[in-house]
Order: C-alpha cells, then sequence, then structure tokens
C-alpha cells in the first residue's frame, strides 16, 4: 500500500467492559442508533466498530474521540465534519472490523466473511457482468467463493471510495482482472487504484479484504 495509507483492524466480539467502554465515545445519533438494533450481537458490533473508529480517528487527529463529529454524503458516505486532515473509510463483517485512512486521498475498504452457504453462481449472474460470471462459474467449489467474493469487496470498495455506492457500479465496473491474480496486484480503473489486500495484512482466512484509493501508487 501506499505510505499514506493506514490500515487497522479491530475485532468486534468484545467483553462487556469493553463495549461501556465505547459507549462512552459515542455521540447521541449512533447511542439512538446501536439501541435500535434489537440483537444483542448486532448491537455490540455496531458499538465496537464505531467506538474503534472514534478512537483511531482521535488517535490520528490529536482529540478525544467524542469530540468528533460525523456527516454523510447523500449515499452515506460517512466523512468527519468539524477537523480537517484524514480521509477514512471503515468496514466490518461477521466478528471483524477493516479501517484505512489517509492523509491526502479519498478511500474506501470493504471486509467480507466468505460464506460456503451463499448461491454465488445465481448471485453473480444477477449482477455481475458477463466476463466475471465467466471466470466463477468455470472454477471449483471452493475457488468459485474466493472469486466471487474478490469481486464483490472489490466493488464495494471502489463504491464506497468514489461515494457512488455499491448499487450503482455492480454491474458497470470490471474487476474480472483481478479474480485470480495474486492478491496485491492492483487496477486502475481511470485515478482510481484497487487492490485485494496482501495475506499477510488479512485479518482471517475465511475472509477477503479489498482497497480502492484515488491516484495511483
Amino acid at each position: 500500500m501506499p505510505s499514506n495509507l493506514q490500515l487497522y483492524q479491530a475485532r468486534l466480539d468484545i467483553s462487556l467492559t469493553e463495549c461501556d467502554r465505547l459507549w462512552q465515545f459515542l455521540s447521541a445519533d449512533e447511542r439512538s442508533r446501536a439501541e435500535r438494533l434489537k440483537r444483542e450481537y448486532i448491537n455490540q458490533n455496531f458499538i465496537a466498530a464505531r467506538g474503534n473508529l472514534r478512537e483511531i480517528l482521535a488517535m490520528n487527529l490529536g482529540c478525544e474521540p467524542k469530540e468528533i463529529q460525523f456527516s454523510y454524503s447523500d449515499r452515506g458516505k460517512p466523512y468527519i465534519q468539524n477537523f480537517k486532515g484524514i480521509y477514512f473509510n471503515l468496514s466490518h463483517s461477521h466478528n471483524l472490523a477493516i479501517y484505512l485512512l489517509s492523509s491526502d486521498r479519498e478511500v474506501g475498504i470493504d471486509l467480507e466473511y466468505i460464506n460456503p452457504k451463499c448461491d454465488v453462481d445465481n448471485i453473480a449472474e444477477r449482477y455481475f457482468l458477463p466476463s466475471e460470471q465467466k471466470i466463477i462459474s468455470s472454477l471449483s467449489a471452493q475457488d468459485k467463493y474466493l472469486a466471487f467474493y474478490r469481486a464483490w469487496t472489490l466493488k464495494e470498495a471502489y463504491g464506497k471510495a468514489t461515494g457512488q455506492g455499491i448499487t450503482n457500479i455492480l454491474d458497470r465496473v470490471d474487476v474480472s482482472s483481478l479474480l485470480e491474480m495474486p492478491t496485491g496486484e492492483t487496477l486502475q480503473i481511470q485515478d482510481w487504484t484497487l487492490k485485494l489486500l496482501d495475506p499477510d495484512l488479512n485479518i482471517d482466512a475465511n475472509y477477503t479484504t479489498a482497497i480502492c484509493h484515488f491516484g495511483h501508487e
């Protein structure tokens, strides 16, 4: 990754004591959102994901976690309203969260748990480009799931970085060139760089992670 990108990881299956600590960092709006999540583990995961985000940003900004005020684009991309100098994005899946920060460029990141029960053929046929479908359908069962989730994370990261959202780019952004390549290879789409994270940066073999950032490496 470029030297000005910082990657952080956090587990979301935390203790009640840690959950209470992170709760203190949240805004009234975030607390309200958490309280609407009725399933306990989803509620806890939200508190952990947002609390850790605030702590990471505060460490980089030199402020208190509670001081940070978030705003959102019309398609839901978060940004910091009251401090300048940091671009960020986050993603969480299952019991893990991952965060990407930059001092000078827009970024997007996606983390997906590889669900072996997912009907990847039908989803790919419905949402992906023919070039991507062809690769996914030609692979063995194990490799098929990895390729599908690679495609999804790459598209999600691109949609988040550009602010377009994944629903607007699923069948428009072709990531087929990366689906069978070693991690670490990059794909340039106009002024944006897409990349699957190297294995030593991944949290767990059961996840795929992709990043997107503005500009070339």
